[in-house]
């Protein structure tokens, strides 16, 4: 067995592994929209095929290119061979590379796909034996997989177990400096993170909705006046939101609120005005329900 030229961190091998999911999932994500418009469901019916073809084409651009996943480029790392000799090329193998491929790609497509292979291959009689053994397959591979992870957190060496088949683990090409952490960076971490802290404790006890209300009828200067019943009201548009008024309500003014704009408001800041007269609730009670006759005759009196 050749030695290993420089051992990696085991925490550079889990980020390694995280980022490679991700660029997973950020791959389908793009992929997603940009056929969000497609009135067929495609996707879902050819997902086995669509996570296969992702998965080979990083494989293709990554580890057949250049020995290591992209996770593993970020972070300066690269897969060595464990079974190669001192005097052959110690990264890992063609023939590991294929078998990398194999089982990353291939067995998790024939997983998705058993039940349409069995049907194509008219093995109905076969379904109740063969669903088992998958079953019992997945079960003793994650038994597999915590076995091996409590090992590598032990060891540090093979983070998953198609490492440990294949014989492949993740290292250092070239000797890494030691990294040093100055109190400087410690200290303005911790300064940031008692800031975070005072701020996630502070924020939910400021009643933002009334500062607004408070500075918008300090900007707006409107006289509280009550408005004449004469006056013509505008009852297709909310005074707060502006769209069409949902369970209109009034407060006594020529305006109509929303049941939710109105009562959310009020709720957040007894002082609430009407933001386009000024207008304000004195009570709870002078919150009214506008009536369908009302508008009725307001409407009547618009044509007339």
């Amino acid at each position: 067995m050749a030695d290993v030229p420089n051992i990696a961190l085991r925490v550079s091998q889990l980020d390694a592994a995280e980022l490679d999911s991700e660029i997973v999932s950020l791959t389908k994500a793009q992929l997603t929209r940009l056929f969000k418009y497609q009135q067929n469901n495609f996707l879902a019916t050819l997902a086995p095929e669509i996570d296969a073809g992702i998965k080979l084409l990083l494989w293709k651009f990554s580890i057949r290119a250049a020995e290591s996943t992209f996770g593993q480029a970020m972070l300066n790392l690269k897969y060595h061979n464990e079974h190669a000799q001192a005097s052959t090329n110690q990264w890992i193998s063609s023939r590991q590379q294929v078998l990398y491929a194999c089982l990353l790609i291939g067995c998790p497509w024939l997983k998705d796909r058993s039940h349409d292979l069995i049907k194509l291959l008219r093995l109905d009689s076969w379904k109740d034996r063969i669903d088992r053994m998958v079953s019992w397959l997945e079960t003793g591979f994650r038994v597999a997989t915590l076995v091996n992870f409590l090992t590598f957190l032990r060891n540090g060496a093979y983070q998953s177990v198609l490492e440990r088949l294949l014989g492949v683990r993740s290292v250092f090409p070239e000797k890494q400096g030691m990294r040093q952490v100055t109190f400087e960076y410690m200290t303005r971490e911790l300064l940031w993170h008692g800031f975070s802290e005072l701020l996630f404790f502070v924020l939910p006890l400021i009643n933002f909705q009334r500062i607004k209300n408070y500075v918008m009828r300090k900007l707006l200067s409107v006289p509280r006046s009550k408005a004449s019943h004469n006056a013509q009201r505008d009852l297709t548009s909310c005074a707060v939101c502006e769209n069409w008024p949902i369970r209109a309500q009034e407060i006594g003014c020529q305006h109509v609120f929303c049941y939710f704009c109105l009562q959310s408001n009020f709720k957040a800041d007894p002082g609430f005005s009407c933001p386009l007269c000024g207008y304000g609730v004195g009570d709870i009670s002078d919150i009214r329900t506008v009536q369908v006759s009302q508008i009725q005759g307001d409407e009547e009196d618009e044509v007339g």
